[in-house]
């Protein structure tokens, strides 16, 4: 490339190109970026372009971006997923000495933008190497911090304080170990002390510019001190460090002075007061010592609760005070949650604290009303999400429930009070009083709910004499009723109250009996047609929610759907589809997730009733795709369309004509995903794909149909190297291809041989993979069980080699597990004398091996049902026609013990112990989990109604343990009294019993 100055030349101009509207220029100039990243010296290169003031800005935060994706991917090295393969890139050690040389340096010369690109490489780069391999680290913080009585420049310390907070932030939420206070001791030992003599001396010089109004020492000092304190709670995240316990004294007394300091001047900055950030941090770090530190803490406790107190009185309700007033009121809720809150005992005391901080924070703010009417994602993220971000509505709803916790009785009296008080309010002038009627409602949610979880909202309530069916009935069923009215219009008020009675019933559904919600249902509906986007918004969120509650019968019973088909009767129904598909006719809301998951819902709980809909309702999705795929916006939107569609193929395309139809509709957005790379969402066609497939392989209007031509003619394009490079795509498509085969087994097979060509291919390319070898086996079962024999098994040997070398270099559990159940299958579908043949053509003799040594070890790891069946079928099929097997007795009775204890061996246990491994869980808290979590991911996203359905390849044999008796039964009659003399001598007495019970069952007899 030449010297040093055209190298930055060409790296500047690839940066600028980088940046370019031009996808092709754009394109060049990443895979140019993408190589570099790959050669030595190429970091170095970044930096210097990014530290030269000759080269212009925007190259240089490229510039920065790229060197943090460069220390991202290349800074530690990792091994390959594939076997045998190269290890990645990795920076050189040489190189990584450089980095860490000049990254301090530059991170504080660097322009803003580019510093937090930067900031996000140290704190990688500090993740990895500090302290062992970046000793010098601190030492540089503390020479750059400059020493006590010296004349600091306030603007550098606050670039090394930054750069100080990126390092130590890990520490927050990083697990306890051995090597990690290590670490911490060190960065302690190093850091603390002069962090508190920086403090002190920052805190004196705030008092001197103060009274010198010099505003602009006093932000540069307030940003510094404020970064202190985001320091101070990272080094004390895991516990209390003996060297902050010394100093206490010190940094409360800081801490205090700093939360009663006050400077007009700041409060007009357009970025918000710096002291109220300094405030809020000293805040969170007073609220982490009362929840980890409390004994040591104690007697600061009455000081800063006072001074919390006095400082959210004093708070004013502009938005730029939020997070220092949630901050405060987190602060209270910890001392009301802890041992202490006896300092909020008595009625008086109570009082004051509902009328001064909960009321005023409860209240619905002129942004609040701003935000619902212009930013509704916003409004919805905060209020019904539970976002990271706090608000002082959430926080002074914490506040309530924790006082209840401790004072029920006095809490419900005051709580009652003012909730009669804003009602009685709102019933004077409703048109103008609604926000006092908003404030009630809110203050009954956080009194009555003691506890609730996203997938079932409250769980459990406070016994507070307050019946949640009362309040429903008297002041949330008014304000639905007139939805149903007036057809959802009304002023922002209204509208306002209609969110709040819906986010009601959302919150409360498990205790609102079906007879006293079920005849809200269409004013709910109703409540689709409002124009505020929050409302419909609420309204598609609430009947998701209604939908989708369980309840019991009886203690013990299983839970089951509260609504079925027969609650969604025309014309709910009828206005039901009508109304959520005129939600997305709405300015602001053609890609609305909530209503688009709502539909989804209904289609479930609908389930065959949907048929007469169904393909209308497809072809209104199928003009969403062509639009959605054109340019995607809203992923969490976006997987729930294709689950929807998934969901109508699921209970509706059960025939021929229906099935057309999808396929008309859907096939050309499909065919626009495939052919413009639409990458987002070539996984979702992909499982669709698959769904339509095995619709027609399993419906009994479909299954006698050829594949037609359309679906064919799509098979070649899925060996592409180039789909299988995307890991997102190797899921989805390898049930494609499963699905192809168990259709079209003959059409694959027949006369095209470089189709199963291709597909071998890629079950090599899985297989090499330690990430994805178990995706290269599911092609491998649907080989055994879909395709004729005489079809593939030329091909079995190299099969064989393939997977014995993967087993002999790289062996896992998960790759051995796989290799049985792979083994068993072809075993229980076509003989082990199939199985022994072509492993000979390998290895003369290997098959007893394989059996004897991998196996024999491993079946007891086998889990699943399907799987379990397929191990004993196979198992019994090789212990009665396996004569190398059968001819050593004692390799024979200990594959016989293990075939037993895997049959033996109870379904919990096995859950139990697949858990362990990492390969299962509990069926309830996935389905929760994904109930709470569903939306789009990153990587790959199954849909939900469009699972795989196991199929039982040994559906010909009714019951595993009988067959098991009866093979045995066959081979012993052949040498009486061999193996029943071998199996009471090599088996262990719980085996022996387990076959006493097999064989009494099939009325058979080892002889």
């Amino acid at each position: 490339m030449g010297d040093e100055a055209s190298q930055l030349a060409q790296l500047a101009q690839c940066l600028s190109a980088s940046l370019s509207p031009d996808a092709a220029t754009r394109q060049n100039a990443e895979q140019f970026l993408a190589s570099g990243a790959q050669q030595a010296g190429f970091s170095i290169l970044l930096l210097k372009l990014v530290s030269s003031d000759g080269a212009d800005a925007p190259a240089r935060v490229a510039g920065a971006v790229a060197f943090k994706n460069l220390v991202k991917k290349h800074w530690t090295q990792v091994e390959p997923d594939v076997v045998g393969a190269p290890a990645p890139y990795c920076v050189g050690d040489a190189e990584k000495d450089q980095v860490r040389n000049l990254l301090v340096g530059l991170m504080l010369d660097a322009p803003k933008l580019a510093k937090a690109q930067l900031s996000e490489a140290l704190s990688i780069v500090s993740a990895a190497d500090f302290p062992e391999k970046w000793p010098g680290l601190l030492p540089e913080l503390n020479t750059r911090l400059g020493v006590p009585g010296s004349t600091r420049d306030w603007s550098i310390v606050a670039g090394v304080l930054t750069t100080a907070n990126t390092i130590f932030k890990k520490y927050r939420q990083a697990y306890k170990s051995e090597a990690l206070y290590k670490e911490l001791k060190y960065a302690l030992d190093g850091f603390a002390k002069p962090l508190l003599a920086l403090t002190l001396e920052a805190v004196d010089a705030l008092t001197t510019a103060t009274s010198a109004n010099d505003t602009p020492a006093c932000v540069s000092l307030l940003k510094c001190i404020r970064l202190v304190c985001r320091i101070f709670f990272s080094l004390n995240s895991q516990e209390l460090p003996e060297v902050f316990e010394d100093d206490m004294d010190k940094w409360m007394g800081a801490f205090h002075g700093l939360l009663a300091y006050e400077n007009v001047a700041l409060d007009g900055l357009h970025e918000g007061s710096p002291s109220d950030a300094v405030k809020a941090a000293i805040c969170d770090n007073v609220n982490l010592y009362i929840e980890k530190n409390e004994e040591e803490f104690q007697r600061f406790l009455n000081t800063f609760v006072q001074d919390v107190w006095v400082l959210l009185t004093k708070t004013s309700l502009e938005s730029a005070k939020d997070h220092l007033v949630t901050s405060g009121i987190k602060f209270l809720t910890a001392v009301a949650n802890s041992v202490h809150h006896s300092l909020f005992a008595g009625g008086d005391t109570l009082r004051q604290v509902c009328e001064s901080i909960v009321i005023p924070n409860l209240t619905f703010t002129n942004d609040d009303e701003e935000l619902f009417e212009t930013n509704h994602v916003e409004y919805v993220r905060r209020d019904i999400e539970g976002s990271d971000s706090d608000t002082r509505r959430r926080g002074a709803c914490e506040l309530v429930r924790a006082l209840t916790a401790k004072f029920p009785d006095v809490m419900a009296q005051s709580v009652s009070g003012y909730v009669g008080a804003l009602l009685q309010q709102h019933a004077t002038d409703p048109g103008s009083n609604w926000k006092a009627k908003d404030a009630a409602v809110t203050l009954v949610v956080a009194l009555l709910v003691k506890s609730k979880t996203a997938s079932k909202g409250a769980t459990e309530l406070n016994e507070l004499g307050l019946s949640v069916v009362d309040f429903f009935n008297t002041q949330i069923a008014p304000e639905l009723a007139s939805a149903a009215r007036d057809g959802g219009a009304g002023t922002v008020g209204v509208a306002v109250l209609r969110a709040d009675s819906l986010k009601f019933v959302t919150v409360f559904r498990q205790f609102l009996p079906k007879q006293v919600i079920a005849p809200h249902l269409p004013a709910i509906v109703a409540c689709l047609r409002a124009r505020e986007n929050v409302t419909h918004t609420y309204a598609a969120n609430c009947l998701d929610k209604l939908l989708a509650t369980r309840e019991t019968s009886a203690v013990g019973a299983p839970s089951k759907p509260r609504f079925d088909a027969s609650d969604l009767v025309s014309p709910t129904r009828d206005a039901l589809f009508r109304d959520l598909f005129g939600v997305f006719d709405m300015p602001d809301s053609r890609e609305n997730e909530y209503a688009m998951r709502a539909f989804c819902r209904v289609v479930t709980v609908l389930g065959d009733e949907i048929k007469p809909l169904a393909t209308a309702c497809v072809a209104k999705l199928a003009s969403f795709l062509a639009e959605t795929c054109a340019n995607p916006k809203n992923p969490t939107f976006s997987h729930f369309l294709f689950e929807g569609v998934a969901g109508l193929t699921k209970a509706a395309a059960t025939d021929a004509a229906t099935m057309a139809a999808f396929e008309t509709a859907l096939f050309p957005p499909f065919q626009f995903v495939l052919q413009q790379d639409v990458v987002e969402f070539a996984p979702y066609v992909f499982q669709l794909l698959a769904q339509m497939i095995e619709t027609r392989t399993k419906s009994v209007g479909l299954r006698n149909d050829p594949l037609p031509p359309a679906y064919l003619a799509i098979f070649p394009a899925l060996l592409a190297p180039a789909l299988w490079d995307r890991q997102a795509n190797v899921v989805a498509l390898v049930r494609l291809l499963e699905a192809y085969l168990r259709k079209a087994p003959a059409e694959i097979a027949a006369g095209a041989e470089n189709r199963l060509t291709g597909v071998l291919g890629v079950f090599q390319k899985l297989v090499a993979s330690r990430a994805q070898d178990h995706q290269g086996f599911f092609i491998l079962n649907a080989f055994a069980e879909c395709l004729p024999l005489a079809a593939w098994k030329t091909h079995l040997p190299a099969v064989w080699g393939v997977l014995f070398s993967r087993l002999q270099t790289s062996k896992t559990p998960k790759f051995t597990k796989c290799l049985v159940v792979f083994t068993c299958l072809l075993a229980a579908k076509h003989g082990p004398g199939c199985v022994e043949e072509t492993m000979a053509a390998v290895q003369p003799g290997i098959f007893e091996m394989i059996v004897k040594s991998v196996l024999t070890e491993a079946i007891p790891a086998v889990a699943g049902a399907v799987e379990t069946k397929i191990v004993a079928v196979a198992g019994a099929n090789v212990l009665s026609e396996s004569a190398g097997i059968k001819a050593d007795v004692a390799s024979w009775c200990k594959f016989l013990s293990a075939v037993v204890a895997t049959l033996e061996k109870p379904q919990e246990v096995k859950d139990a112990e697949a858990a362990a491994r990492g390969e299962g869980g509990d069926a309830n808290a996935e389905a929760e989990a994904a109930e709470n979590e569903a939306g789009y991911a990153a990587a790959y996203n199954a849909l939900r109604n469009a699972a795989r359905v196991d199929v039982d390849p040994c559906a010909d044999v009714a019951d595993p343990k009988t067959n098991l008796a009866q093979k045995l039964s066959v081979v012993s009659a052949q040498a009486p009294g061999v193996f029943s003399a071998a199996i009471a001598t090599n088996c262990p007495p719980e085996v022996q019993q387990a076959l006493a019970a097999y064989c009494a069952a099939a009325q058979v007899a080892i002889q």
